[in-house]
């Protein structure tokens, strides 16, 4: 289960009474769920929502820690493939997904309330994977079969046919008891003339979410939806400046890495599309990965690994001052120093001096990493303003910028 505490056996005893009595409380209860269940707050999986998905009835990033099981054991009928929008650089792409046997979850609506928030929510988390499972996946023709792992993930690597399109299709088929399940990998090719790639955290970065404060996380993450959650100020019009550079002469991927858990991927994928945000691929973090198979560095991990997947691309850092982004960033920089343009602290409390920020300003005094910028910012003008100084973006990029900003701090939502 997706639930790390109900692999414990004590599901009903614990989280259960917990949230409900955060509801009738008030106080406690969603900030022992959140501390107890390892996950930051906006921790978002399976990709139940793909619109692509079907049934036709008939009669990490973390590869080296994947371990498959035997082929196509698995005893249960499949009813979702969880297919994850994938990546390539011209040359090779890579497809991850998760086999379940939930129906997938419905999109939120205007009319939803916070009860029907919580019942999504618990929907999300209380999953049921399936190992063993058979995926045939598809790519123009090519065929490879691969078996998913005991947290029902699978993943394949294709070599490129066309680099020059931006996205390809990798089509995954299980066969089940009642028929043929289908779903499509979409998948993201970089831009040939991609000058750098953007690589940023989600949560109280692009997503706000209060980690910081472990109720109001509980409350954002818990009781609301992709609709109803607010993109930190100028989110939004910074990534489209800097995905455009340069007056849309080339188009740069991003890349959303989070420590959230999968089982969010289908809340940030839709508040990324509610939001008008560049689209890239989520790349999130297997919870229930413990001893060898752990994934306690998901984060470096997966940096690591987009850096040698493109290893022509330098890259921009963004993340926030409200958990150890600072200290991850120094560390990839001094092992790709010559690979990393920037690094942008967004500060979770601005308007204060905090423990936050003198973590975040003691590494930035550090400057162990010659040559390479560390910003912590208020929000993305300041970050707008320092990446115009070292020709990332442009004035008329930065004017941009600071527009947007203007425009969603008079935004109503939460």
């Amino acid at each position: 289960m997706s639930f790390p505490i109900r692999k414990a056996g004590v599901w009903h005893a614990t989280l259960l009474p917990t949230l409900i009595g955060w509801m009738l409380l008030g106080s406690s209860g969603c900030q022992a769920a959140t501390e107890q269940h390892e996950y930051t707050a906006t921790d978002t999986g399976s990709e139940a929502m793909n619109h692509n998905q079907e049934t036709a009835a008939s009669g990490d990033t973390n590869e080296a820690n994947r371990q498959p099981t035997a082929a196509c054991t698995s005893s249960e009928s499949p009813r979702q493939i969880a297919a994850y929008t994938g990546y390539g650089n011209g040359e090779q792409l890579w497809v991850r997904g998760r086999i379940l046997a939930n129906k997938p979850s419905n999109a939120p609506t205007d009319d939803d309330n916070w009860w029907d928030n919580l019942r999504s929510s618990f929907r999300r988390w209380e999953t049921d994977e399936l190992s063993g499972v058979c995926v045939t996946l598809d790519y123009k023709g090519e065929a490879q079969t691969v078996t998913s792992d005991d947290e029902g993930y699978y993943e394949a690597k294709f070599d490129v046919s066309d680099a020059r399109d931006e996205y390809h299709e990798v089509r995954a088929t299980v066969m089940t008891r009642g028929g043929t399940l289908v779903n499509t990998h979409n998948v993201r090719m970089a831009d040939p003339d991609a000058r750098f790639m953007i690589i940023s955290d989600m949560d109280d970065t692009v997503i706000h979410t209060g980690i910081t404060r472990k109720l109001r996380a509980a409350q954002l993450t818990f009781l609301h939806n992709a609709k109803t959650r607010k993109p930190l100020d100028g989110v939004a019009g910074l990534y489209r400046e800097l995905v455009d550079y340069a007056d849309d002469s080339s188009a740069n991927p991003v890349f959303y890495v989070s420590n959230s858990g999968w089982n969010m991927y289908d809340v940030l994928r839709d508040f990324i599309d509610h939001n008008d945000i560049p689209h890239g691929p989520l790349l999130l973090r297997d919870l229930g990965g413990r001893g060898e198979h752990s994934t306690k560095n998901h984060k470096a991990e997966t940096f690591r690994a987009l850096l040698e997947r493109f290893p022509r691309l330098p890259a921009i850092l963004i993340g926030d001052s409200g958990q150890h982004d600072a200290a991850l960033y120094q560390a990839v920089a001094k092992e790709f120093p010559d690979r990393i343009l920037g690094i942008y602290i967004r500060d979770v409390d601005p308007g204060m001096d905090s423990k936050y920020d003198l973590s975040v300003d003691a590494i930035i005094r550090d400057g162990s990493v010659d040559g390479v910028p560390m910003i912590r910012g208020a929000d993305s003008e300041a970050f707008a303003t320092h990446m115009r100084s070292i020709g990332l973006l442009s004035s008329r990029e930065e004017e941009q910028v600071a527009k947007s900003v203007a425009r969603d701090e008079e935004r109503d939502t939460l």
